[in-house]
């Protein structure tokens, strides 16, 4: 497993050990949101935020690779 995916996945249990998620909804969101910030980002000529999708999905793929 990556470092990038142990953090990763620290991160969410450290969130699902909150008290700010109280749904599943909540939590999914918090994810979500996490997973956007981990992913790399680039800057587009608007001022937009445009999200890597390839690196999100190496990120999953990382993250397959736990067991």
């Amino acid at each position: 497993m990556t470092e990038r995916a142990k953090n990763f996945m620290n991160e969410v249990w450290n969130i699902r050990n909150s008290n700010d998620c109280m749904t599943e909804e909540q939590l999914l969101s918090a994810v979500l949101k996490l997973a956007a910030e981990q992913v790399t980002s680039y800057n587009a000529q608007n001022d937009m935020i445009v999200l890597d999708k390839n690196d999100l999905l190496q990120l999953a793929e990382e993250l397959g690779k736990l067991v």
